[in-house]
C-alpha cells in the first residue's frame, strides 16, 4: 500500500480525532483539522509496524494538536481579567464597577496608614512584617515562606498581635 492510499484510508481518523477539540476550541477547529491530517501524514511517513497503524496514528495526530494548541496559547496575547494592577487588585474588578474600584483604593490607603502606624510600634520586628503582611492579604503560608519560619508560627503570631491591639 502506498502512502497515499493508507493516508486518504485513515482520513475518518484524523477528522474524528479533530472533532474531539470543536467543544473546548471552536474558534481554532478549522486549524486543528488541518493540523490532524498533517498529523495523519507524519503518521504515514514514519510507520514501521510495530503497532497497528490506527493507534500509532492516533498518537501522533493527538500530539500534534497538543503541540499546536500549546503553542497558540503561548504565543497568543490576550489580556486576562484576572490579571493583577495592584495588589488585591484586578483588571475585572475595575472595569465592573468604578464605584468598587475608588472604594478598593480608599481601603488600600487605610491599610497603608495603619502599616505606617505599625512601623513606628513598639513590636519586634518579625510581628511588624507578620502584620503588615497580613493586612496587605498575603495568606499565612506566604507569610511563612516570606519570612522563613513554619505556617503554625504566623498563626500565633497573628493572634497573638490580635490580643496585643485589642488592648491597646
Amino acid at each position: 500500500m502506498t502512502n497515499e492510499e493508507m493516508f486518504n484510508k485513515n482520513i475518518k481518523i484524523a477528522y474524528k480525532i479533530a472533532n474531539k477539540y470543536l467543544t473546548n476550541y471552536a474558534s481554532e477547529y478549522e486549524d486543528i483539522k488541518q493540523i490532524a491530517l498533517m498529523g495523519l501524514w507524519k503518521a504515514v511517513l514514519t510507520f514501521n509496524n510495530k503497532y497497528a497503524f490506527s493507534t500509532y496514528a492516533y498518537r501522533v495526530i493527538s500530539n500534534e494538536i497538543n503541540y499546536y494548541l500549546r503553542t497558540v496559547k503561548k504565543n497568543h496575547s490576550t489580556i486576562s481579567l484576572k490579571q493583577e494592577i495592584k495588589e488585591n487588585m484586578i483588571l475585572e474588578d475595575v472595569l465592573a464597577d468604578k464605584n468598587n474600584y475608588i472604594e478598593k483604593l480608599e481601603n488600600n490607603l487605610d491599610i497603608e496608614n495603619y502599616i505606617s502606624q505599625i512601623r513606628n510600634s513598639n513590636l519586634k520586628e518579625k510581628e511588624k512584617t507578620v502584620f503588615e503582611l497580613t493586612l496587605k492579604g498575603y495568606k499565612q503560608r506566604q507569610i511563612a515562606k516570606i519570612t522563613g519560619c513554619s505556617q503554625a508560627e504566623v498563626s500565633r503570631k497573628i493572634k497573638g498581635l490580635r490580643t496585643k491591639i485589642k488592648y491597646k
